[in-house]
């Protein structure tokens, strides 16, 4: 019954789809968020995950450590 809009961060810092991947991790970084939308012409793209800076091996790790502690 949580609304979207109870939750969700109001006017979130954005990236236009032609920055380059570093500067959306300095921007998570910086302010403390692991997600970052990308934007084109005020319409929503996309989303960067801080986890897209992850190597395959490294982000297949993490899943399968997320997956074994949702089983606890």
């Amino acid at each position: 019954t949580t609304r979207i809009g109870e939750v969700m961060t109001a006017n979130p810092m954005c990236v236009d789809p032609n920055e380059i991947f570093g500067r959306a991790l300095l921007l998570m970084h910086d302010h403390g968020f692991r997600h970052v939308p990308v934007v084109e012409n005020g319409e929503p793209v996309g989303i960067v995950s801080s986890r897209s800076a992850l190597d395959p091996e490294m982000e297949e790790f993490t899943a399968e450590t997320q997956r074994r502690l949702s089983l606890r």
